[in-house]
């Protein structure tokens, strides 16, 4: 058995993914609301975030929020899995998709 972990940024993919997992009977999958942690700490802290946090929230200020996807696999369903993702996103290797 494997644990998938996807933390996936482009949101609007999840119901495909989640379709396709359960089409697969890929069904012990939990989604949690997730954020990344540069964008936790400028909003806990009264310092001046890094400059490149503060560009990185200026050019994408819509990328805070994401997905935290963890499924419990079979070895042999892990590529099954991979693609359902890969189709869903549009291509993993590509930026800002998961």
């Amino acid at each position: 058995m494997q644990l998938l972990i996807l933390v996936l940024t482009k949101t609007e993919a999840l119901p495909s993914i989640l379709s396709g997992f359960y089409e697969a009977g890929l069904s012990a999958t939990t989604v949690a609301q997730c954020e990344g942690g540069l964008h936790m700490l400028g909003d806990a802290t009264n310092e001046p975030p890094p400059i490149f946090g503060v560009l990185r929230r200026f050019l994408n200020p819509h990328q805070s929020e994401a997905k935290l996807m963890l499924s419990i696999l079979e070895d042999g369903q892990v590529p099954t899995a991979k693609a359902i993702i890969d189709k869903a996103v549009g291509g993993i290797e590509k930026p800002n998709t998961g």
